[in-house]
């Protein structure tokens, strides 16, 4: 959480995945959300590069990001297009199809 003040900026979390034999360890990034009135100051980037930082503290190797809105701005930090059947099992196994959500990958 980014705070000032007592208002909350902007948000996030990080999940790490339990791993299944022969999977990378991973994390989701989720619940990303920037206040409108701090979308141009970098909030959001902030936060996924603490976030990333996190991530490798905990031996993390790769990051997913599910979205069905903001697919342009992960692209443009770093992250590439992924399929549902990339996911680790445990996260495959929760994956909601109605929801259709695009998955993102990076390495870390």
């Amino acid at each position: 959480v980014i705070e000032r003040d007592g208002m909350i900026l902007a948000c996030a979390a990080l999940y790490p995945l339990p791993a299944s034999e022969g999977e990378i360890r991973s994390a989701e990034i989720a619940c990303v959300a920037v206040d409108p009135s701090y979308r141009k100051s970098n909030r959001g980037s902030q936060i996924l590069h603490y976030l990333e930082g996190k991530a490798r503290s905990m031996g993390i190797q790769q990051l997913f990001v599910l979205t069905t809105r903001t697919a342009h701005w992960f692209l443009e930090h770093g992250f590439e297009t992924a399929n549902v059947d990339e996911l680790p099992n445990a996260r495959q196994a929760l994956y909601n199809y109605q929801r259709n959500s695009l998955v993102f990958k990076k390495p870390l």
